[in-house]
């Protein structure tokens, strides 16, 4: 995520362990069947196939109801066979990636509409989320409960296109790849989602003097309450009597971190367990956590990993200055493998995938952009909702690469 001094930057293909997304990918599937087997005791008991029966005409609502309470052992069985209802053909694997691919697009194309019963919606770097369903506390009507069941099925579909390889033609939030992995949301995801609401509402309060000058501008002191957002329009407590809390410059660190990860999840939190759980079903929480991989690995491996031309993508790119830094830039990503390249795009957009007519239609342009603040000990950061990734003035070709794949 955007961060320049923690260890955030764009972890490189074999950031950890010197191992390629490949190798952590069959050690993650391997290490899954090896729980399967203990928990059930032996092969025999296990199914060979996932049979699913769908109708292209209710694609979402027929994939929900079949894997919301299959056993994890029929979805972990070897194989998958789809039969489409009224559609000829037996399922040589064809019929299951269209079943992968037809989903994922259904999906997109229902988070494009504006409200309605969509589970997902779009985010500003134009990666999915689960759409906001009720509050996140208090009852749940029964209308609710189909939704978070279908949030539930959902996290289950995103773990089976892990498990069997079939990445999707969409991109989840950078911030669901997060907590899919318990890894902490915070600062470093608002400044890389929505660089104006950190510098308006973070980085002025963290300043010397920030929070003086925000209070004055306030016209009262600064409470422990949330921003309003478009999903949870009413400002809530950002902890039990956060309303008469107010910020001082000893607390003023925990209340930043609370506001990003209400303004990151705020509304959705109950929405984000169902999806987690779902998943964990699929792919437990350990067995990722064992397998070592990073949010931005999981989301190549549901997202897939595309073939990117380098002259392409500087050929459309938004350039208006031609520095050092960029020619260092532009020659490294030449020389990057495919695996970097894709985790590179990721880290700048959000996403490892392009648009379906490729670098000319990624909107807006990606921009490499030069930051006149920070040194050459900084790691890049990067404005996904904006498709730039912002560099610092490195002294070397040699440094840039170390600080991109760090």
């Amino acid at each position: 995520s955007s961060s320049s001094g923690s260890s955030n930057g764009l972890p490189s293909a074999e950031r950890s362990s010197g191992r390629s997304l490949r190798d952590k990918h069959v050690s993650l599937i391997s290490a899954r069947k090896r729980l399967l087997l203990r928990q059930v005791g032996g092969k025999a008991a296990l199914p060979s196939h996932l049979r699913l029966a769908i109708n292209r005409e209710r694609i979402l609502e027929d994939t929900v109801a079949a894997l919301f309470d299959r056993p994890v052992s029929e979805l972990l069985a070897p194989r998958v066979s789809v039969r489409f209802e009224n559609e000829p053909g037996v399922d040589g694997g064809g019929l299951t990636r269209d079943w992968f691919d037809s989903v994922g697009r259904a999906l997109a194309e229902h988070a494009q509409r504006p409200g309605g019963a969509a589970l997902l919606a779009t985010a500003p770097d134009q990666t999915l989320i689960p759409r906001p369903v009720g509050s996140d506390y208090g009852d749940v009507s029964l209308e609710q409960q189909e939704q978070f069941r279908a949030l539930l099925a959902l996290g289950r579909f995103m773990a089976l296109a892990v498990f069997h390889e079939h990445p999707l033609p969409v991109s989840f939030s950078f911030i669901l790849c997060k907590y899919l992995l318990r890894v902490p949301v915070g600062m470093s995801d608002v400044r890389q989602l929505d660089p104006e609401f950190y510098n308006g509402r973070v980085a002025s309060v963290l300043k010397a003097n920030g929070l003086q000058e925000t209070n004055a501008a306030l016209g009262e002191p600064l409470t422990f309450v949330s921003a309003a957002s478009e999903v949870c329009p009413v400002p809530e407590d950002l902890k039990p009597g956060g309303k008469d809390m107010i910020v001082t410059e000893e607390n003023k660190t925990e209340y930043v971190q609370l506001l990003c990860e209400a303004y990151l999840c705020g509304g959705i939190r109950r929405e984000i367990q169902c999806l987690l759980q779902g998943f964990w079903d699929v792919l437990p929480p350990e067995i990722l956590l064992q397998s070592d991989i990073s949010p931005r690995e999981l989301s190549v491996f549901m997202s897939g990993v595309a073939d990117l031309d380098p002259k392409e993508w500087r050929r459309h790119s938004s350039e208006n200055e031609h520095t050092q830094i960029h020619s260092w830039f532009w020659e490294l990503v030449q020389e990057m493998d495919p695996e970097q390249r894709c985790m590179l795009l990721h880290f700048a957009t959000g996403s490892s995938r392009l648009p379906p007519g490729g670098f000319p239609d990624l909107r807006p342009p990606f921009a490499v952009k030069v930051s006149e603040s920070g040194s050459g000990l900084h790691l890049p950061h990067a404005h996904t909702c904006a498709n730039q990734i912002v560099l610092h003035r490195y002294a070397s070709k040699e440094q840039m690469r170390e600080k991109l794949l760090q």
